[in-house]
């Protein structure tokens, strides 16, 4: 150990330090010559280089001592101290052994340990590390316990302290590391004798009232009072105390603190036994010889017959009365002791029978030892008589009495019930390892207690064989003679006092288990409501029985994991269940006298025996768990405020937030106010709460309602983010779009414009677009608030948007300076396209000019198609003509003359109305004639067949000088004249009274059968020859309509005749009845 390295102690008022002296040295002629000598005779090695120096391999040369020439050299001892001043300032010095843990190890040290010097230096850190008083104070040896000391004792009044006796009278030398001889060696440094450092409990400032402890200094031993000679450093006096009274610097303070517990406990001890003599001494009677004496017949017997004086017989009389009343006395403080164990809590865990007088040998006169010989008393015949009277008069029948004891004290070691738990149980795992473990304890009563019994005395008695205990007797009077008899019947009462105790205990210990964290709740009142907030309870317990867990129902109740009215009659039952599985216990007697016949109904007394303790504890039983409901109640009632938040469904809180679109405030109050109601949930509602012997967990409705409420937050900036997004959406859509119109290419003259028009309105519009942009920064300083982290694509969407109105106006800047560049080249384009504007409309003029020789009248569709095409094309030419207008005034040139293609629609329109004509009514004789007759809407073919009439008649008057084209139109008013009789016959067949019997008649006169249907349209007809029966077709109709006229007379004739019976039938009933009210 490196002596530089040490570490310095603990200050103890005064200046503490280490001095390197020396104090010795060695000479060339000093005492250790002979030393020298015997290492001179030894050979020295002397080792090749270090390996890796050099690459030459050395042999090992051993040189002979004796041949080496002797060196001296003056070695100085070096030595460092402990320095402590005392209060007047005088420095006292220890030597350093004398504060080094003792620390014993082998040679060799073994693996993972440390070495010995490392192991001294850690344990001397540890023990510098602990204060001895804090230490003493927590293992609560104060003033009053270590009081008094021997000097104390010895000079003040025993009624000073609370204890009789010093603690050192009670001390345990086995604690001590060292004998006093070999601490005063660590002292020694050369030829001088140094004392010893230690803290000491010593008077302070010379009071023996007050002690404390403090440094000081051990002088000396003194071995025939082992007593230590000790000087204080606080006062500079010198005292001489126990070895208990104080501990050396090297000593384990723990251990020190060991060996003061147990003289603690030794004097607590010898206190009780002193307190026991008082107590029985001051039973006694004051006067003995004055006392009636008991009457032993045995001992009146015996001095009686002997020859001796009254006063030796008195005296005799009196010894065994002292003694009689002496045990008497101790049986009755130990039944005082057992019934009120709060009187005399000094005898708690003390055994009586160590109080019982024992033989010891006592020296009489020579005079009263011939007396008590002439009292003829031989011990030898009155054993003897003892053990021909006892069942135990033999080896064998103690051993098998001593075997039944040991299994009956087994038996009362059990419980019928379990009453201790490592942890609250549900009520239903409750009830089943109460249920499971009566069981196997009432299997083993039944089965294996008197098999047990049975085979610990068969085992022993078979081996007495005939005697007094033979288990082979065969025949009753022998047996009821015999001792075996009445040591069987022992057996049964001793089988009868361990059922008596094992159910009593069962039933007290159990009844004590559960009812007595309820006893708090007999005085309760039914209408009880709790007054504590949710986390303190106002019945509070220890170790609870019953577990249970709080929750909320879906119908908004608040309950229990298990109903608290299930309680009273589970428990109530299993109470009672339990004890009745006890009886039923079988008695020996069959079992052990094999070759006797008892009754197979013996059974030994059980729950009998304990009827009325039953009782009891039955009904407080029941009134213990009656009123634990109401409690149970009243905290379940304080939850009934969480329940709208319990049964929340976020999903739609939700939806309902989003559609409310409340502002970023409200938001973020509503986020404040969620997150402050989380925190509230943590702080005012318990984990676990106990009422009683229940243990209510509240943490899973707690955790439930907290993670709802921070999904409720989450959800809350999940919808704020998203309404951030839509809106940043929104805004950056604007920005997009505003910038795209800007920044596009024009692809006209037009669009130039347009984004020229557009780009006025600009700054006003980037001014309102960094107003919303501001507000939107404003609304996700909400976020900001609550360190909320958005993703990276809206956070880089947010800078975008930030960011585009700045672009905007950079774009804008240099947008003028392209615009004229792109005029020009929009200038020289619009002049192509007027040039091909006239191209297209020479063309147009000669296909126009072209219809003029179209004149077939079996190509009306086709010339109508084509029609159509050329209008197309001149539509198309006039919306060129416009927007070629519409340059001409931006680029501020003349306007372009659209006369030419006025002309050109002007006499393009005649043929376009002709040919349409001609197209529409072959389109309307199509569709006449194929639709089904029902479905024409015959008012709409009429009047489109008149309009078609009057454009053809106003086209022959336009083409009145070309002939050939006003033949086209006459053609086809002409097939529009020949078309009106088949209409006729269509509106006759469409007469209303046009019925069955009429299409029967039509098919007479066409000679074909017609068959109606829905679907038949006129093209069938005219397959079946109608057009040529068209005047006999108006002629059924006409009949038709004549026929629906007769019949709709006869109808309205009946009617009228009907009513004019029903009006004379009334008539007459009121002249009866003389009533003028029914006319």
């Amino acid at each position: 150990m490196d002596p530089e390295n040490l570490e310095v102690g603990q200050n103890y008022e005064g200046s503490q330090e280490f001095d390197e002296s020396s104090t010795s040295s060695i000479s060339n002629k000093g005492p250790d010559d002979s030393q020298f000598k015997r290492e001179a005779e030894k050979a020295i090695c002397i080792m090749p280089p270090r390996p890796g120096t050099t690459m030459m391999n050395y042999q090992e040369l051993y040189i002979p001592r004796n041949q080496l020439t002797d060196v001296y050299y003056p070695i100085q001892e070096a030595q460092r101290w402990l320095t402590l001043m005392d209060k007047m300032g005088k420095a006292h010095r220890f030597p350093l052994p004398t504060i080094l843990p003792k620390v014993i190890q082998t040679r060799y040290v073994p693996k993972r340990h440390l070495p010995k010097d490392v192991e001294v230096d850690r344990r001397r850190r540890q023990y510098q590390k602990i204060n001895l008083v804090n230490e003493l104070a927590k293992a609560g040896l104060t003033d009053d316990v270590l009081q008094p000391t021997e000097e104390q004792y010895n000079v003040m009044s025993e009624f000073a302290f609370p204890h009789k006796f010093p603690l050192s009278y009670f001390d345990d030398s086995n604690f001590d590391i060292n004998s006093p001889a070999a601490w005063f060696e660590l002292g020694v440094v050369g030829d001088a004798h140094y004392p010893l450092p230690a803290k000491a409990y010593l008077p302070y400032n010379q009071s023996l009232l007050n002690c404390q402890w403090g440094m000081a200094a051990v002088t000396a031993h003194h071995e025939d009072s082992d007593l230590w000679t000790l000087l204080s450093l606080e006062d500079g006096c010198t005292y001489t105390v126990p070895k208990l009274q104080f501990m050396f610097m090297a000593e384990d303070p723990h251990k020190y603190i060991k060996r003061l517990q147990a003289a603690v406990h030794e004097r607590h001890k010898g206190e009780q036994l002193m307190l026991m003599e008082l107590i029985v001494d001051c039973v006694l009677h004051e006067d003995i010889e004055s006392t009636v004496f008991y009457s032993f017949k045995p001992i009146e017997s015996v001095l009686q017959a002997a020859k001796v004086s009254e006063q030796c017989k008195r005296r005799l009389r009196s010894e065994v009365n002292l003694v009689f009343e002496r045990l008497m006395a101790l049986y009755e403080l130990e039944q005082f002791i057992l019934k009120m164990p709060k009187e005399f809590p000094q005898f708690r865990n003390i055994n009586l029978k160590e109080f019982l007088p024992r033989s010891f040998a006592v020296d009489v006169s020579g005079k009263e030892r011939l007396e008590l010989q002439a009292l003829g008393i031989t011990m030898q015949e009155k054993r003897y008589d003892y053990l021909k009277a006892s069942l135990f008069y033999c080896v064998g029948g103690i051993e098998a009495m001593a075997g039944v004891a040991i299994e009956c004290q087994y038996i009362e070691t059990l419980s019928i019930f379990i009453c201790s738990f490592s942890k609250p149980l549900a009520l239903v795992d409750f009830l089943q390892a109460q249920e499971a473990h009566s069981d196997n304890v009432a299997t083993f009563l039944k089965v294996y207690w008197p098999q047990q019994l049975t085979t610990v005395i068969t085992v022993v008695l078979r081996a007495l064989g005939k005697g007094w205990l033979d288990i082979s007797l065969n025949t009753w009077t022998v047996y009821l003679m015999c001792k075996i008899s009445r040591f069987i019947l022992q057996v049964k009462f001793r089988m009868q006092e361990s059922m008596e105790v094992l159910l009593e205990t069962s039933l007290m210990n159990f009844s004590h288990f559960v009812c007595d964290p309820c006893l708090q709740f007999l005085e309760l009142k039914s209408n009880y409501k709790w007054t504590n907030n949710y986390i303190d309870t106002e019945f509070p317990f220890q170790k609870p029985v019953f577990a249970m867990t709080l929750g909320i129902s879906e119908d908004r109740k608040v309950f229990y994991s298990t109903d608290p009215d299930e309680f009273q009659p589970g428990l109530v039952e299993i109470f009672k269940k339990c004890l009745e599985k006890s009886s039923g216990v079988r008695c020996i007697d069959g079992s052990v006298m094999s070759f006797l016949k008892f009754a197979p109904n013996l059974y030994i007394l059980t729950v009998e025996l304990i009827e009325d303790r039953f009782l009891r504890e039955n009904e407080l039983l029941k009134n213990c768990y009656a009123k634990a409901v109401l409690p149970l109640r009243a905290y379940a009632r304080l939850y009934e405020r969480f329940i709208d938040f319990y049964l929340l469904n976020v999903n739609t809180y939700m939806q309902a937030y989003a559609q409310a679109h409340k502002p970023s405030s409200e938001v973020k109050r509503d986020i404040l106010e969620n997150k402050r109601l989380k925190e509230e949930l943590r702080e005012i509602l318990p984990a676990f709460i106990t009422i009683g012997p229940f243990y209510i967990n509240v943490d899973t409705m707690k955790q439930f309602m907290i993670k709802k409420r921070i999904e409720v937050v989450r959800r809350i900036f999940e919808y704020y983010v998203d309404r951030m997004y839509e809106t940043n959406e929104v805004l950056l859509d604007r920005c997009l779009e505003m910038f795209r119109r800007i920044a596009e290419r024009p692809i006209s003259i037009e669009h130039l414009y347009e984004i020229r028009d557009f780009a006025q309105t600009v700054p006003d519009l980037v001014d309102e677009l960094k107003a919303d942009i501001q507000v939107m920064w404003l609304e996700y300083d909400l976020l900001d608030s609550f360190f909320y982290n958005l993703s990276d694509h809206q956070f880089a969407m947010k800078w975008n948007v930030y960011a585009w109105p700045h672009q905007i106006m950079v774009r804008l800047s240099t947008l003028k300076d392209e615009q004229k560049v792109d005029i020009e080249d929009f200038l020289r384009l619009h002049a192509s396209e007027c040039q091909a504007f006239e191209e297209r409309l020479e063309s147009l003029n000669d296909e126009v000019q072209a219809y003029s020789l179209a004149f077939n009248t079996n190509r009306a569709q086709e010339t109508s198609v084509d029609i159509k095409k050329t209008w197309a094309l001149i539509k198309e030419l006039e919306k060129v003509s416009q927007t070629l207008q519409f340059r001409q005034e931006l680029f501020e040139l003349e306007p372009l003359s659209v006369e030419f293609l006025e002309s050109i629609i002007a006499s393009f329109t005649p043929y376009k109305n002709l040919w349409y004509g001609c197209a529409n009514f072959l389109k309307l004789e199509d569709a006449t004639l194929g639709n089904p007759i029902a479905q024409l809407d015959l008012e709409d073919v009429w009047n489109n067949l008149m309009r078609l009439r009057d454009e053809l008649n106003e086209s022959m008057k336009i083409f009145h000088e070309k002939v050939e084209i006003m033949d086209v139109a006459k053609t086809f008013i002409a097939k529009i004249d020949d078309f009106v009789p088949v209409y006729n016959s269509i509106k006759d067949i469409r007469n209303e009274n046009w019925m069955y019997i009429h299409w029967q008649e039509l098919s007479a006169i066409t000679g074909q059968e017609i068959k109606y249907s829905v679907a038949m349209n006129y093209q069938y007809l005219i397959r079946k020859g109608i057009l040529d029966v068209l005047p006999e077709v108006h002629i059924i109709s006409e009949k038709a309509n004549n026929e629906a006229e007769e019949i709709r007379r006869a109808i309205e004739e009946e009617e009228r005749r009907k009513q004019a019976e029903l009006n004379a039938m009334l008539l007459r009933k009121q002249l009866r009845k003389c009533r003028r009210d029914i006319l």
